[in-house]
């Protein structure tokens, strides 16, 4: 199928006019970018960094060559409506709750990014919050059980949307299918963040996509897994999607200076998709399949991996019986120059790239070789519980109040029995221990220790 570059063609036409810019931005088409930065990328680059000029359509009122792209975006990922985001996720997951949730009551399971608490905020919606399951080696977030959503489904007949993660930060997607299921069956608005996903539409040999099971809407980080800038991400409503128009919510959201590199960059990275997505992924889980056999072979190193959980094969989450994640990181980095995306308690996760690169794989395997020889003889080290929590703490507070409420500061020992004024997280990945309102408790501390907290850090409770 033939994809048109919409933005990218009207950017260059401008471009080629070389016309002098009396307008924003203030670097003047690159004229008078700083020296540092104009060594380093280029002056081409500066020109494409244009502002709703000619013909360049606006992102609030697309209706020319930003509707097309976008209207082009949908049809790859077979959708009825895309919409490009350029404050993130984030934004896009406050329009969809906004949308579907203001002054009502939603299913949030407890695994669920702050960002979404942040959007309830916004909303003013009441979370009803769903008790997750945990891998019972290593206490992974595997999801909501299907029980579980049906339980709270005839315990709570009043609340109409579910919000889900799909996939897991590590990958996995559990029952995921069969809560969407559920959830449609029993008439309820799904609204997924599927910031990691964006690639699972392109080949039936990964956990499928929400958006190909009926969800309303997804939300996706295309900076996350296809080659798109950072920040570039979308949200897309799915053909079921009944509910209020999204584009003035996103418009009330959104920054009214959209970059257009950037946009130009989710344009490129969906027609990249389009035209190799499901070619070049199932050429890489070949050879990933060869580099999983490899691993295997490692002594004190292993890859997680249960074919139960549905999991992403391009994440690759790792765990060494002789180090803990900080420490199986931080040799990664400073002896091999290898980046992780982030480490835990208990392991450290790779995003593995779409397109597999041999001779960085290669690489990869030679560091974690290296690792696993020298660290043969060393004493096991205990697992330590990864920070995430069974349990749901007793809320003294509704999430909203607490967030506006005065707070003092105290050292997380003394907070024991308090009200929580901040989000007690790790980032990554961003997923709370506890919210605004709830109350600290032992476990809470106990986990917060466990994962390279101290006692004197001081948080927020309320006052």
């Amino acid at each position: 199928m033939t994809y048109t570059h919409f933005l990218l063609n009207n950017l260059r036409a401008i471009v080629d006019k070389k016309a002098v810019s009396y307008h924003t931005p203030g670097h003047k088409n690159g004229r008078l970018a700083p020296e540092a930065l104009k060594n380093l990328w280029g002056q081409s680059f500066w020109q494409y960094d244009l502002t709703e000029i000619d013909s360049l359509d606006n992102l609030h009122f697309a209706s020319g060559c930003i509707r097309e792209s976008q209207r082009q975006a949908a049809a790859i990922w077979h959708v009825k409506e895309t919409y490009y985001l350029i404050n993130g996720t984030t934004v896009g997951l406050q329009a969809a709750i906004m949308a579907c949730c203001r002054g009502q009551k939603v299913f949030v399971p407890r695994h669920v990014h702050r960002s979404i608490y942040h959007s309830l905020i916004l909303a003013q919606a009441e979370p009803i919050y769903l008790p997750i399951a945990l891998d019972d080696e290593l206490s992974l977030p595997l999801g909501v059980a299907a029980e579980t959503l049906a339980d709270y489904i005839r315990r709570y007949p009043e609340v109409k949307t579910l919000l889900m993660v799909n996939p897991t930060y590590q990958g996995l997607t559990w029952e995921n299918e069969k809560l969407i299921k559920l959830a449609k069956a029993s008439g309820l608005t799904v609204i997924v963040d599927e910031a990691h996903g964006a690639h699972l539409h392109f080949s039936p040999q990964l956990p499928m996509s929400m958006l190909d099971l009926g969800a309303d809407l997804v939300v996706q980080s295309w900076h996350k897994m296809l080659p798109v800038m950072t920040q570039g991400s979308v949200l897309h409503a799915g053909y079921d999607y009944q509910g209020v128009e999204l584009a003035p919510i996103l418009s009330l959201l959104q920054s009214t200076s959209p970059s257009y590199l950037l946009m130009a960059s989710l344009e490129a990275g969906s027609i990249f998709m389009g035209q190799e997505g499901a070619e070049m992924i199932a050429q890489s889980l070949h050879e990933l399949t060869v580099f999983f056999q490899k691993l295997a072979c490692l002594n004190t190193i292993k890859r997680f991996y249960r074919s139960e959980y549905g999991q992403d094969p391009f994440k690759l989450y790792l765990v060494s019986s002789k180090y803990s994640g900080a420490e199986l990181a931080e040799l990664l980095r400073e002896r091999f120059r290898i980046y992780v995306e982030m480490n835990d308690s208990v392991g450290v996760l790779l995003i593995l790239p779409l397109k597999v690169n041999q001779d960085e794989l290669e690489s990869l395997y030679a560091a974690l070789v290296a690792i696993d020889e020298a660290s043969s003889l060393l004493a096991d080290v205990a697992l330590s519980p990864t920070f995430y929590s069974r349990s749901i703490p007793q809320q003294a507070v509704s999430l909203a109040e607490a967030f506006y409420r005065t707070k003092q500061f105290l050292p997380i020992q003394s907070a024991v029995g308090k009200v929580c004024g901040q989000f007690l997280l790790k980032y990554p990945p961003g997923i709370p221990l506890a919210v605004p309102g709830e109350r600290i408790d032992d476990n809470i501390l106990a986990l917060w220790l466990a994962n390279e907290g101290k006692s004197s850090d001081m948080i927020q409770v309320l006052v």
